[in-house]
């Protein structure tokens, strides 16, 4: 019985799109974290989150706003990307800066001290 569940539920994901989709299965998911202007440019930050059992979190970094199309993938590129790495002895953000100029555009700190940093990736925020 679960065999089949499962088997419908994969089913469902697969035809979900339509027919102009990929058949992909649309797993991913887009959250805005926050946005910064510096030099009269606005930059947005938005966690990804992709997978299925093992779920891999990415910041993405974008110059213009990102949307969604209708088989939920991104309409744009993001100028940076870094995977948010959950290591137990350093799983804390203390602090996430912008450094717009830089090849490595997000400088992330990391805490081992759950006081001094974010808990919940998806409550990063940028540091002003």
């Amino acid at each position: 019985m679960n065999t089949l569940i499962t088997a419908l539920i994969a089913l469902l994901f697969l035809t979900s799109c339509g027919k102009n989709c990929d058949s992909e299965i649309a797993s991913d998911q887009l959250k805005f974290a926050d946005s910064i202007e510096i030099n009269n440019k606005t930059y947005y930050l938005y966690t990804l989150t992709m997978g299925w059992n093992d779920k891999a979190v990415y910041f993405q970094l974008y110059n213009k706003q990102p949307t969604l199309n209708d088989c939920r993938k991104i309409d744009i590129k993001p100028i940076y990307e870094i995977v948010y790495d959950d290591y137990p002895e350093s799983r804390y953000i203390k602090k996430m800066t912008l450094q717009p100029d830089n090849p490595e555009k997000l400088n992330i700190i990391y805490t081992p001290n759950k006081s001094e940093g974010i808990a919940n990736v998806y409550d990063v925020k940028f540091t002003r």
